[in-house]
């Protein structure tokens, strides 16, 4: 599958999302279900441990860049042309201190969120770990071998979890006799090496997880962009020119698995129709990953062009009128600031179109109370989709000028 240049270096939190289930055709792999876990006591977390052990030997390190575009997150190995790995629908991943696993959150229907994690080492399916209603930051505790990985229940955050990330099983244990273990990883990353460089410019450097070596960066945005420099061996001070003109931005190194046959493709976004065209749930999915907020309801309609014109007052010529397209609002608890209009509000709205183009399509502020009379007549009927959280709506905040008007 072919990875789309970037020349840009930044994108639109809001729109992400957006621009990569648009760009993407999902694959029938689903991620691995979240394991049950075992209430324990202090032996039954050290037998847990010890069974669950690494006992194979740790395969010879090869490095890759993780890179991110809007297409997805890109994994080429060092001085290769073909990505080992492409992951469409995931954001922006979390990289473990070994530097051999991605974790990120997905927000999924009824306001259930999961963590998923990815090995780089195997290039296993990834496998979801949590699936929680809670809204946080979850501080994850990983073992040196990174087998296993530890993270405060949500509900009970005197309970920690530890999940083997191989076996797929877990325990549940007390959170300061979980911490105690020895087996954690507790080194804070140092300062990245820095061996020297003989480029002019330098706009971004980054170290190999096992500091043998360093690589520094410039950009040269002319004929699509490319990224290039030069990665230099800390012992030897050897350089080795590296460059690259696809798959994105860099964010890390990583360690990856030995080389396989062909790329690993990924894609958790929904599926979308026998057509290829983006479905009701896929625009609904897809915009929910954009949302920083626990989400209170949330709605979608599927309407022509012509029909979301005349309620939005005005139109972009280069949408066919009959082109089917989709409004989604979503509100959410924690107001959402727009710098564009000086304007914070919960109900937030996007306009996704169905054949996956992004021209003409966007999002924006609709303001702080549910404006049904406001939205296009076809929110007028209910949706088998429509939900609104049980915790009930937020405390209302001051109207603002919505972006849509009937």
């Amino acid at each position: 599958m072919p990875v789309r240049i970037v020349a840009g270096i930044t994108a639109a939190a809001l729109l992400v999302a957006l621009g990569i289930a648009a760009s993407w055709v999902p694959q029938a792999r689903p991620p691995a279900a979240s394991p049950a876990s075992e209430p324990s006591n202090p032996g039954d977390l050290a037998a847990f441990v010890r069974a669950h052990a690494q006992t194979t030997a740790a395969a010879p390190d090869r490095f890759a860049w993780l890179l991110s575009d809007v297409v997805g997150t890109v994994i080429l190995p060092e001085d290769e042309k073909r990505p080992a790995a492409v992951l469409g629908g995931i954001g922006r991943p979390e990289v473990s201190p070994g530097a051999r696993h991605l974790s990120w959150w997905t927000n999924e229907s009824r306001g259930v969120r999961q963590l998923h994690v990815f090995d780089t080492m195997s290039f296993a399916n990834p496998r979801v770990i949590l699936e929680t209603e809670v809204f946080l930051k979850l501080q994850l505790l990983w073992s040196t071998d990174e087998q296993l990985v530890a993270f405060p229940v949500p509900d009970h955050p005197s309970t920690t979890r530890i999940t083997d990330l191989t076996a797929g099983t877990s325990i549940d244990g007390d959170s300061a006799t979980v911490a105690a273990l020895s087996i954690w990883s507790r080194q804070p990353a140092g300062p990245a090496p820095d061996p020297g460089t003989s480029l002019p410019r330098v706009i971004s450097r980054f170290a190999r997880p096992d500091g043998s070596a360093t690589t520094y960066l410039d950009f040269d945005s002319s004929a699509g962009g490319r990224w290039f420099g030069e990665r230099v061996d800390v012992a030897t001070g050897t350089r080795t020119p590296v460059q690259w003109s696809f798959g994105g931005n860099p964010v890390a190194v990583i360690r990856i698995g030995p080389p396989g046959n062909e790329a690993m493709h990924f894609n958790q976004s929904p599926p979308r129709d026998a057509d290829g065209k983006i479905t009701p749930d896929g625009a609904l999915w897809s915009f929910r990953q954009g949302v920083a907020s626990p989400v209170r309801r949330e709605a979608v309609r599927a309407m022509p062009y012509a029909e979301y014109s005349k309620s939005a007052g005005s139109y972009t010529p280069i949408i066919p009128l009959d082109l089917v397209i989709y409004v989604v609002v979503i509100e959410v608890e924690e107001p959402v600031y727009f710098a564009r209009g000086n304007v914070s509000c919960r109900e937030l709205v996007a306009f996704v179109r169905s054949d996956a183009r992004t021209e003409g399509s966007g999002g924006g502020c609709m303001g702080n109370s549910w404006p049904t009379s406001l939205l296009p007549p076809a929110f007028g009927a209910p949706d088998p989709r429509d939900w609104s959280s049980p915790k009930g709506p937020p405390t209302p905040g001051p109207s603002t000028t919505p972006s849509i008007h009937r």
